[in-house]
């Protein structure tokens, strides 16, 4: 019976996906007034607190195109970049049948294009690393992607651990969330834990298993957001604490001690007590690489390790994204995951037309209860809430 579920939410968002991109651009002009201007460069929504429109820019894009529009500056981010991706290029090199057992690196593999893609270059520019993959099915991961991981790494022979964590900690984690979203957005809240707990996830196999690296597909705009570090390497330091608990906690407002049981409190990493020798760093590729988005298109697409019509992160993402969106749309009426795209698209890493029409028909799916509903229903009722209780109305 879940099975069915999963693939009728996953069939709802294709659907979605579908009207979005070859409809929706051919009727916009009748809703006009009904949704939000957006900038014509990052296509952030205006509703955005701390976003102005000046002819139609953003007040972010001017600020980012005055920057790039200096020589100075412009030398100044290639060489950083450069000594990036070179330190990057030396740590991913020296750790070649390095490891001190079986593996170099555990990669936290979700499925989507980014993953794929930095899983693809992998093995071509370090073809010497050995590599575990691992995934999450936590009970509400797109079955899409689950699928795709399954193919990708037969495919390229890996080694694969599917995770499944106790139902009960992802369920009570997104019912506490999603019931406590207010005005700090989706994003902060219920992607916040939701993310992170994956992250820390990820540090235990490799502490427990002896890896010395964790690669996670995050970009440059997200961890620029999440962690204000523009790094491709998290510090060991933080690793080394509980700093990330206490980050996360922080910006989120909520404290894991409210929630979650004492034992499953303890699936969120503290470095404390921790072997600092076995203790994995962390490594985020595409903070150094920043592949625009034709680059990781032309690779899925030569690879053959993701049909296009596969790539969507709407199609891969996690299933309570759908409630996600809704909630933010009526609390603070944009998508509180805006910002993240928008700068990756001013970094010319997502396709601003492809996401100016999701958003658009978000907005209008949110409000008029169309397309979305019948995903949210479907997520809502795995989850055993009503959606009353998320602030929704059915």
């Amino acid at each position: 019976m879940a099975q069915d579920v999963d693939q009728k939410i996953l069939d709802d968002l294709r659907r979605f996906d579908f009207v979005s991109q070859n409809i929706w651009p051919h009727v916009r002009r009748l809703f006009k007034g009904s949704i939000a201007q957006r900038c014509n460069q990052c296509v952030i929504s205006s509703r955005v607190p701390y976003v102005t429109l000046t002819d139609g820019v953003c007040n972010l894009c001017h600020e980012h195109n005055q920057l790039r529009a200096n020589d100075e500056e412009t030398v100044w981010q290639k060489k950083y970049l450069e000594h990036q991706r070179k330190e990057l290029d030396q740590l991913l090199k020296s750790q070649q049948g390095k490891g001190r057992d079986r593996y170099d690196a555990l990669i936290l593999f979700s499925g989507g294009k980014d993953s794929v893609y930095m899983l693809s270059r992998l093995g071509k520019e370090y073809p010497g690393l050995r590599l575990l993959l691992m995934t999450w099915d936590n009970g509400y991961y797109s079955k899409l992607s689950l699928q795709r991981c399954k193919e990708v790494a037969a495919k390229l022979d890996l080694d694969h651990i599917v995770y499944r964590p106790s139902s009960s900690v992802y369920k009570t984690l997104y019912r506490y969330t999603l019931t406590n979203v207010e005005m700090k957005g989706s994003y902060q809240t219920v992607d916040r834990l939701d993310g992170t707990l994956n992250q820390m996830l990820g540090f235990y196999f490799a502490y427990d298993m002896n890896i010395p690296l964790v690669l996670a597909g995050v970009d440059f705009a997200q961890e620029l957001i999440m962690q204000f570090h523009s790094y491709y390497v998290m510090p060991f330091e933080d690793m080394c604490s509980r700093t990330l608990t206490d980050r996360m906690e922080r910006r989120s407002g909520f404290k894991i001690a409210d929630i979650f049981t004492e034992a499953d409190q303890k699936l969120f990493w503290d470095g404390t007590d921790r072997d600092p020798g076995r203790i994995p760093q962390y490594v985020l590729p595409f903070v150094a690489w920043r592949p625009d988005k034709g680059a990781v298109l032309g690779e899925l697409e030569q690879t053959g390790l993701m049909p296009e019509k596969d790539s969507s992160p709407i199609l891969t993402n996690n299933q309570v994204l759908s409630v996600m969106t809704a909630i933010d749309f009526k609390t603070i009426g944009y998508c509180s995951f805006e910002p993240e795209f928008a700068e990756m698209i001013r970094f010319r890493e997502n396709d601003p037309v492809y996401w100016r029409n999701a958003f658009e028909l978000a907005e209008i799916a949110s409000h008029n209860k169309v397309l979305l509903q019948r995903t949210i229903s479907k997520v809502l009722g795995k989850l055993d809430l009503s959606y009353e209780e998320v602030g929704l109305e059915a």
